[in-house]
């Protein structure tokens, strides 16, 4: 009786796999970083030297000037996913393909993978595309966004409104496309900013969680059992340590870098169970003919790493942060909307960062009156990109996680 359809192709697989070992490049040991490598820490390096030139010596750079420690940090973030992310599927158009015609089968995972892009695109170019509006218009207050109305009653005269008045009713126009703030401010650069500030909580804290989750799950699935146990204890601590009660330790006394110090919580306390996820997976991965042959060809720990298990463990990896990153931002969120009085002034503080603008502080300021009512989009656009953000970064996760899987049929 011959075995079932999965087992036949997992046996392929498997069979494929131990044949297309490279045995010569496997018992030969890499002793100079490879190239991307060196690239990404030349880089590294020049973002060392440019923050060290600003905040340090205290001199400004020739084309940009006050750059804060978290655009460093971003910065950094970016280089690491251009370099170890981008750059392989650059230099193997054959893979991207394949990757490329499975992605296509998913109408769902197409058009999240889409909003992400552009996410990204406008969280980077946002500092440079727009600024926080600064000044007060009352003649410019309460203008609805387009396609939306409200009452002239609610504006700051009858005639103040910029758009077509109708049965008593200012619509919106093109000049502010997703209206103002009920003291003039156009809600539009809110938004934009906005989508800054959730960028650098996933790109961030996801170049934070990643290395040591991987690390630290690597080691302890080659290391000896007392090793493993202490390793996976303090990935278990990380797991159930609360990162809301940690930055709440640092939040007082940190009025000007709370967004950082949330970010950096958050890389830091949230890798246990990417930890646990990596260790369990290198130890499957260790009993599978492939790696055993790269062993016994006289393969280092390092280069099975690196050639075998890294590339295998990429699937679960990716899911797991994809699906962990909408929960960041929205805490980032939740955090901004909260407001608490200050025992030291008794004046109203946010516990999120109040030198950004975000999301959470945007629908915070549009229910700041008593509700959200009359400028309803003030909370509401801003509501909705957030939850569109949260279920794009979910669905893309699950996607990637089908696309990448190597038993996946081409």
């Amino acid at each position: 009786m011959s075995p079932p359809a999965s087992e036949q192709s997992e046996s392929v697989s498997q069979t494929q796999r131990f044949q297309d070992v490279d045995w010569q490049q496997a018992s030969r040991r890499q002793r100079w970083p490879s190239t991307r490598t060196i690239a990404f820490l030349l880089g590294l390096g020049v973002l060392a030297g440019g923050f060290y030139y600003e905040h340090v010596t205290g001199h400004s750079l020739p084309l940009v000037a006050n750059v804060e420690p978290l655009d460093w940090l971003f910065a950094a973030s970016l280089l690491a996913i251009a370099t170890f992310v981008v750059a392989p599927l650059i230099s193997s158009p054959k893979t991207a393909r394949r990757y490329w015609q499975r992605l296509r089968r998913s109408p769902t995972g197409l058009l999240s993978l889409t909003f992400v892009l552009a996410f990204g695109a406008v969280g980077i170019l946002a500092p440079v595309i727009v600024s926080e509006p600064q000044g007060i218009a009352f003649d410019q207050a309460s203008q609805p966004p387009l396609g939306a109305a409200i009452d002239t009653i609610h504006l700051f005269t009858p005639d103040s409104c910029l758009g077509p008045v109708t049965n008593g009713r200012c619509h919106g126009t093109l000049q502010y496309p997703f209206g103002t703030t009920g003291t003039g401010k156009d809600l539009l650069p809110f938004l934009v900013l906005g989508a800054h500030t959730a960028l650098l909580v996933a790109v961030v804290s996801a170049s934070l969680m990643v290395p040591i989750g991987i690390g630290v799950g690597l080691l302890a699935a080659y290391s000896d059992g007392r090793t493993d146990e202490v390793l996976m204890r303090i990935a278990g601590v990380s797991q159930t340590l609360p990162a809301v009660i940690v930055y709440l330790l640092f939040w007082w006394w940190n009025g000007e870098y709370r967004l950082l110090a949330l970010i950096l919580v958050f890389g830091v306390t949230n890798w246990g169970g990417l930890a646990r996820l990596v260790r369990n997976e290198a130890l499957q991965l260790q009993e599978r003919p492939f790696v055993k042959a790269a062993r016994a060809t006289g393969a280092t720990r390092l280069d099975v790493m690196r050639q075998h298990l890294l590339p295998n463990i990429a699937q679960p990896v990716i899911t797991s942060v994809t699906l962990q990153l909408p929960m960041l931002i929205v805490t980032e969120a939740a955090l901004s909307f909260i407001v608490l009085q200050s025992p030291f002034d008794g004046e109203t503080v946010t516990l999120g960062d109040p030198s950004v603008v975000s999301w959470g502080q945007t629908i915070n300021l549009g229910t700041a009156r008593g509700g959200v009512a009359p400028e309803w989009w003030v909370a509401a656009i801003p509501g909705v990109l957030l939850v569109l953000t949260m279920l794009a970064f979910a669905i893309l996760g699950r996607t990637l996680g089908d696309t990448i899987d190597p038993k996946a049929e081409n």
